[in-house]
Order: structure tokens, then sequence, then C-alpha cells
């Protein structure tokens, strides 16, 4: 779906015409998922979550404002706050900014090679600031363009190429070059 269409279903759900919302849907639900599960790192939380954000997506479309931002900005806001909800209510006296180090020993139902390739990205990945981590992960695995994480993290454009490049000249040097090529390409 281009960006074209997608504001014509947007403009349309707004108006009260939710046809077109099964596209909206589709076009976001796996990226949804995928920026969910890398913060809770269990299946079923991960689905709770995202279902609720579509929810949350349909019943507040007529407060998206395109002025602000891309609606894919503001659904991944729907999901960062979702996530913060969860984990606030979950353990009240955790540091919301801290979820990436909870026990990965949560029910976590992957396979023996995804959980390997899992803590090793992780025990990289730790070694960073919560908001750094969050750029690299939908910089990498989100394939979102630096515009979108600029206006999901608050940040500039600019701040958040300076951010991604540097930790991932970090990464490079720490790791090696076979190494780090792995870690940019795996496919989690």
């Amino acid at each position: 779906m281009d960006l074209v269409q997608e504001k014509q279903i947007v403009k349309a759900c707004q108006a009260g015409n939710f046809e077109g919302i099964g596209l909206l849907y589709e076009a976001y639900v796996k990226k949804i998922y995928s920026f969910v599960y890398y913060k809770t790192y269990h299946k079923e939380t991960a689905e709770d979550i995202v279902s609720d954000v579509f929810m949350k997506a349909l019943e507040n479309i007529g407060s998206y404002k395109s002025g602000r931002g891309s609606f894919s900005a503001w659904l991944y806001g729907i999901a960062r706050h979702s996530v913060v909800d969860h984990f606030r209510a979950a353990r009240p006296s955790i540091n919301i900014e801290d979820v990436w180090d909870l026990s990965d020993d949560q029910n976590l139902e992957i396979d023996l090679d995804t959980r390997q390739k899992l803590l090793a990205v992780k025990k990289y990945l730790a070694k960073f600031k919560p908001a750094h981590r969050e750029i690299i992960m939908m910089r990498l695995w989100g394939e979102m363009s630096y515009r979108e994480i600029s206006e999901i993290a608050g940040l500039s454009e600019a701040n958040c190429k300076m951010i991604f490049s540097r930790e991932m000249g970090k990464l490079r040097a720490e790791m090696g070059a076979a190494t780090f090529l792995l870690f940019m390409f795996l496919n989690l």
C-alpha cells in the first residue's frame, strides 16, 4: 500500500467508513508485532498488546492528525505506550526504561537456535541506553526510515542518524566484521 492509498483509507475511517481498516491492519500488523515482541519476548503477551494497539487505533482514529506525523509513527506511538502500560501493570516497581533487562525466562516459546541468537543480540544491545537501543531496533528490524523513527522517538532525523551511526560504529569495533554482519542481517 502506498502513502496516498493509506491516507485515503485513514480519512475514510475517520469519516466512519471502516471498510479499508483491514488493509491498514495487514500493512502494519507484522511490524507492530515485531516491535512489541522484541520488548516483551513473550508471544502471547505480544499478541495481546498488538490486538490492544489496533483496537486503540480504531477507537481513536479520529484523533490522528496527518500534520503531526505519519500514520505509521502514530501507530508505533500507540504500541510504545501500550508496552509501557503493560509493564506498569505487570511490575509497578520496575523502571520502564529498563524493561529490556527483564529476565528472559518468562515463558519464552521460541526454539533453541532463535533463543541463542536473541541472547547474543541482547548481550550487545543491553550496553546501549534504552532510547538508543530502540532506535537501532526500529532501524534494523523494524525497517523504518529515519523520519519515522524521529517521529516516534521525538528526536530530529539528524539526531537519530547520528545515534544510529555512532552506536553501530561501537558495535562494529567490538564485534568484529563477521559477527557484525551476522548481527546486521539477523532476521529474528
